[in-house]
């Protein structure tokens, strides 16, 4: 989650293939916001993980971060059918699993 200057916070979901640990998977968006000098107050708000298979167009949430705890599995849903190249994906999502 970033509040921008006018502080309506936007929400990013990431994933990086093979990252070990989700500070891995969030660090180079985060520097881009930063550099990019749009976003203030960044926050990591939690963490999961990402199975996307493009075969049959779909794509599951579940987990969690030990570090950053649980995203919002359900904003993070929204967050990815926002992106133009996931639209015509089913997107679910589970708490369970690690």
């Amino acid at each position: 989650e970033v509040g921008a200057d006018d502080n309506i916070p936007a929400f990013f979901v990431t994933s990086k293939r093979d990252a070990k640990y989700h500070r891995i998977a969030a660090k180079p968006i985060l520097q881009k916001l930063e550099d990019a000098g749009l976003y203030q107050d960044v926050n990591v708000t939690g963490g999961g993980r990402l199975s996307l298979f493009e075969g049959n167009k779909t794509i599951f949430i579940y987990g969690y971060s030990k570090r950053y705890g649980r995203a919002r599995h359900e904003t993070s849903k929204q967050v990815i059918l926002a992106d133009a190249r996931y639209q015509d994906y089913a997107v679910t999502w589970s708490n369970e699993g690690y």
